[in-house]
């Protein structure tokens, strides 16, 4: 009689299908429990995250510049932390201001604050600029005058530095914790000062903090000049006349109470003054005088007038001296040289002059930035008269450099601020501006004698990044001897950062406001709808029988047992042999 088999059973098709419900319940609660996770932590809500800023307030001076909008233009800084959906918290109360302790006259009241909001970099989180008595300078030096500038930093780094347009200097001290710097200013030649404090971090980048920057004014001396005489004459009445004369002065006061002594290198004719009927415009630098105000007897001192000339032939130096009566001062004086010639007597023609000038042209500020507030420079044009005679400029064109614009009503002529409308044409080529000064007459230079005009422009976001050449032509009354001295140019550098013009610092991308999607399950409502879906196929599997149906047919078919197959063999290689004996006998049979 054959001896029976052992054969193993198959486990029950109740026990697997239990088993792979159970497996499918904890990974749809797993879903859900990482999808109300990613909910409540606010991922791809919509809602953005809240996070910390600094933020700051300012005060400014309006004696030095009227409105905000220039954080350099500060002298102290409030710094506060707030978070990104609220404003800043920072205050500035006037109140707070001990004005014996500022370096200004300004009335505690009319000190303005402006806010700072989102402040990159606090990493120097303080400057002060204190002057030779320890006030805080609210803006405004005068150039004799010596400053110190303290900075405080967050931590020790190194390079400490502070930079004054765009010069590089070593502090004089360091604090012994590494955190505060000290350096002192003096003997200012320039019209400004633009004042950085910076050190270098240990990943060699530069600390750029807008709270440790400064914009201060210099004064220069400057004084009242007589520059230049000019006289118009005519013959038309049947005697040689002058019909009117104009004095180029700088720097004198509208309210000044002035007389002008005229003299004469004749020896029978009288020295006049002249008290009244002349104009004085400071804005243009001239004082006026019309030809019938010269022989009017009530505008002298003595009744004597300019017809003390009437008939006189040949030439006569003719002075023109300007007082102060306030201040019982001589301003200054010049001379001019006339020809008086009777309308009897034919003219000889004189021959024409060469004249000999030569133009320099010079910047404050040999680099700038493309944007506001470090993207303004002061040009400085001079005109020499290096000939033995009196000259005449006719015009002074500048062709700005490509991008930058002209800052309305900052012409300066021999000192005296004028306005655009009486001396400048701006035209517009491109995105070139070309500047011509220009009035009737022109400017009559003596030998030696120099016209001088000062400018401010800006770089626009058109300017180009590198070196920029700005260039200035004059324009001669007289043939030039060398057309080559009437040609000037000078080098302005647009970089990014000045601190750093080197550096080429990438520009932060916009952000796009819509997050790029990763796959389906971004979404929190889709993982809970899925999540809720496998909870409802599970059930539906476990207590309905056409549930039971497909988890057995699931469960016998080949996919499941070669699936079961291999995961015996990599986990349970012992019970993977036993199966796949009994799969072997099973088939002899």
């Amino acid at each position: 009689m054959e001896e029976p088999r052992r054969v193993t059973t198959v486990k029950k098709p109740k026990k697997t299908t239990t088993i792979l419900l159970a497996f499918i319940g904890i990974l749809g609660i797993a879903l859900i429990a990482v999808a109300v996770y990613f909910y409540v932590s606010g991922e791809d809500t919509g809602e953005e995250k809240k996070t910390e800023k600094t933020c700051a307030c300012y005060f400014i001076d309006p004696e030095v510049i009227p409105e905000c909008g220039d954080p350099r233009r500060g002298f102290i800084f409030n710094i506060a932390k707030t978070t990104s959906d609220q404003t800043c918290k920072a205050t500035c109360s006037n109140s707070s201001l001990t004005t014996n302790l500022l370096n200004s006259n300004t009335q505690q009241s009319l000190y303005k604050s402006c806010p700072l909001d989102n402040i990159q970099d606090t990493r120097c989180y303080e400057m002060t600029i204190k002057d030779s008595d320890g006030k805080i300078v609210t803006g405004k030096i005068a150039s004799d005058e010596k400053i110190t500038v303290e900075a405080k930093f967050d931590k020790e780094y190194t390079d400490y530095q502070i930079v004054v347009n765009n010069e590089p200097l070593q502090p004089d001290t360091i604090s012994a914790d590494k955190l505060t710097i000290k350096k002192e200013l003096s003997d200012f030649t320039k019209t400004s000062l633009n004042i950085i404090a910076t050190a270098t971090t240990a990943t060699g980048d530069n600390i750029n903090s807008p709270i440790c920057r400064r914009l201060i004014d210099v004064e220069q001396p400057s004084s009242s000049s007589v520059n230049n005489l000019m006289v118009t004459t005519s013959s038309d009445t049947g005697v040689f006349r002058l019909t009117g004369m104009t004095i180029s002065v700088g720097n004198i006061p509208e309210e000044d109470k002035l007389e002008i002594t005229f003299s004469f290198d004749t020896k029978k004719h009288q020295n006049i003054t002249m008290t009244k009927g002349f104009t004085l415009n400071s804005s243009k630098g001239e004082i006026s005088i019309l030809g019938q105000d010269l022989y009017n007897q009530t505008n002298f001192a003595d009744g004597v007038t300019f017809s003390q000339l009437d008939g006189y032939e040949g030439d006569v130096t003719i002075t023109a001296s300007i007082t102060d009566i306030t201040k019982n001062q001589e301003i200054g004086k010049t001379s001019k040289v006339v020809t008086y010639i009777q309308p009897e007597v034919q003219q000889t023609p004189q021959e024409e002059q060469e004249s000999d000038f030569q133009v320099t042209n010079n910047a404050n500020l040999s680099c700038v930035e493309r944007v506001e507030p470090t993207n303004k420079v002061e040009i400085t044009i001079t005109i020499v008269n290096n000939s033995s005679s009196a000259q005449t400029i006719n015009s002074i064109k500048n062709k700005l450099p490509l991008g930058f614009i002209y800052s309305e009503n900052t012409t300066k002529i021999n000192g005296a601020l004028v306005k655009d409308a009486d001396y400048l044409t701006d035209t517009t080529i491109g995105d070139t501006h070309e500047l011509v000064w220009s009035k009737t007459q022109g400017w009559t230079l003596s030998p030696t004698q120099s016209l001088i005009i000062v400018f401010t422009a800006q770089a626009g976001p058109n300017a180009l990044t590198g070196n920029n050449q700005n260039e200035v032509i004059i324009t001669p009354q007289q043939i030039p001897v060398d057309p080559s001295q009437l040609r000037a140019e000078s080098i302005i550098l647009v970089a990014q950062d000045c601190s750093n013009p080197e550096a080429s610092i990438p520009q932060p991308s916009e952000p796009s406001g819509n997050q790029p999607q990763t796959g389906i399950f971004d979404s929190s409502i889709i993982r809970i709808f899925i999540g809720f879906i496998i909870l409802i196929l599970g059930w539906f599997i476990l207590n309905r029988p056409f549930g039971r149906v497909v988890a057995k047919k699931l469960t016998d078919s080949d996919i499941y047992k070669n699936a079961e197959m291999t995961s015996l063999r990599i986990f349970e290689p012992k019970k993977y042999f036993e199966k796949k004996t009994i799969k072997k006998i099973s088939k002899r049979d």
